[in-house]
């Protein structure tokens, strides 16, 4: 019997219950055997038991690399983990491919005020900070943090695409109306949609790119019109669920077991 591990960190893994409980009962009924390891735990948990491979949920691309040198397959893989959680070394990326992006820069010295300031490994909405005045940043600033800045768009439209297997399996376009930030997790709302055909190219490029598993791909509408904001690893499904009833969680599962078994039918 092929045996994997699913890992979160601490932080994450209580909101993420779902997700987790359903990979381990789906990849049982193919006779495949998972169990869940916090992220400080995960090394240690392979020396100790067989392991043949790994869903990575967790923002460690380190510990990733030490996985994979044992030879052991990974869902995302490090270059994917590193790169998506790191919004400095996303926008350099993207720029490297010449990938429309929102601009991003170590320096806010060209921008105009009100403009919007993230920590570089922040995620669901957290450490971005609209910048009303220029004493703000010395106020959000936390020491021995990275930090980029970007020009201001009005929430026009804030679309993410989600990506298995390098194919477009939903999208979803996001709102908030108490928040700049859109992000489901601070309360947004998300609809089901229909994304031009340029989008799901630009996407699916980048899946391409990083060889993702499973990504998504964010994208803010502006007057130059859609530019991809950030990539996602580890990417959720409950906003996707909820919006278009697409189970990512499934998919995601019949995609491993076949990846696993050399099957090409996903």
């Amino acid at each position: 019997m092929l045996s994997g591990l699913i890992v979160y960190s601490k932080t994450d893994k209580d909101k993420n219950t779902w997700f987790i409980e359903k990979c381990i009962n789906n990849l049982s009924k193919k006779g495949i055997s998972l169990v869940f390891a916090y992220e400080d735990d995960a090394l240690t948990h392979i020396e100790n038991n067989h392991i043949d491979f790994v869903i990575y949920r967790a923002r460690n691309y380190r510990v990733l690399e030490t996985i994979e040198k044992q030879g052991i397959r990974t869902f995302n893989t490090s270059l994917v983990n590193k790169i998506a959680n790191d919004k400095y070394l996303t926008s350099q990326f993207l720029k490297e491919h010449n990938i429309s992006c929102v601009p991003s820069d170590l320096s806010f010295e060209h921008l105009s005020l009100p403009f919007v300031m993230k920590s570089v490994d922040g995620h669901g909405g957290q450490e971005v900070y609209l910048i009303n005045r220029l004493e703000d940043i010395n106020h959000y600033k936390k020491p021995n943090k990275k930090y980029i800045f970007q020009r201001f768009f009005k929430n026009s439209g804030d679309l993410r695409l989600y990506l298995l297997n390098k194919k477009v399996i939903g999208a979803v376009l996001r709102n908030n109306k108490q928040d700049f930030r859109s992000n489901f997790s601070l309360g947004g709302d998300a609809i089901n949609y229909k994304p031009e055909q340029e989008i799901v190219d630009t996407a699916i490029k980048i899946a391409h790119l990083l060889n993702a598993d499973y990504i998504g791909v964010d994208f803010l509408k502006t007057e130059n019109g859609w530019l991809v904001n950030e990539i996602e690893d580890p990417v959720g499904a409950r906003m996707l669920y909820k919006a278009s009833g697409v189970d990512a969680v499934t998919l995601f599962t019949d995609y491993i077991y076949c990846a696993l078994n050399n099957k090409s039918s996903f």
